[in-house]
C-alpha cells in the first residue's frame, strides 16, 4: 500500500467525518495507521515514524482541497 493510497483514505475519512482541524486530521492518521498495522496492509518493518510525518504533512494539502469544493 502506497503512501498515496493511504493519505486518499486519510482525505476520503477526513471528509465523511467532517474532521477538518489539524488535531482531527492527525486523529484519522492515526486510526488508519494503527488499522492497517492490526490488518498486516503495512508491517511492523515499516518506517512508522516517517509515515505518519508525512502524512500529518500534508495537512495542508487536504485543507487546499476541502477550500475548493
Amino acid at each position: 500500500m502506497s503512501l498515496e493510497e493511504i493519505y486518499e483514505e486519510v482525505r476520503d475519512r477526513a471528509k465523511s467525518e467532517g474532521a477538518f482541524s489539524r488535531e482531527e486530521w492527525n486523529d484519522i492518521v492515526d486510526e488508519i495507521l494503527e488499522e492497517k498495522r492490526e490488518t498486516s496492509e503495512l508491517h511492523d518493518d515499516d518506517d512508522w515514524a516517517q509515515i505518519k510525518e508525512a502524512l500529518q504533512g500534508r495537512y495542508e494539502e487536504m485543507e487546499e482541497e476541502v477550500s475548493e469544493l
